[in-house]
């Protein structure tokens, strides 16, 4: 089931205020920026790049990582893009902020390499 309008609204405050803390300075951003969307009840934390041989202003989109919300666990699952392009659990949390801190550690390299 996905967010209802007040989950969605608090996962948008909290995950951009993580992502707008952690994009590059202006002048790099049409290079590499950082960006968020959010789909039924997960939200994926994105690498932005243009495209290498694309139109001018095409952008990929490069997901890194996924925090799923698991209602009936009240829990938060978070996820990584293994090479192979599958996400891969990496840890069930209690709330948004716990996963995004681990995010924003990344002892292993496992979200920003």
């Amino acid at each position: 089931m996905a967010f209802n309008d007040i989950e969605r609204q608090r996962a948008k405050n909290e995950v951009g205020a993580f992502v707008e803390s952690i994009r590059p300075p202006e002048p790099i951003r049409k290079e590499l920026d950082i960006s968020y969307s959010i789909w039924g009840q997960s939200v994926e934390i994105e690498e932005c790049r243009p495209v290498w041989r694309g139109d001018p202003g095409e952008v990929l989109k490069l997901a890194v990582a996924k925090i799923v919300f698991i209602r009936e666990h009240k829990a938060w699952r978070l996820y990584w893009m293994r090479s192979s392009i599958k996400w891969e659990m990496l840890v069930q949390v209690e709330t948004l902020r716990e996963a995004i801190d681990i995010i924003r550690d990344d002892q292993s390299g496992f979200f920003f390499g």
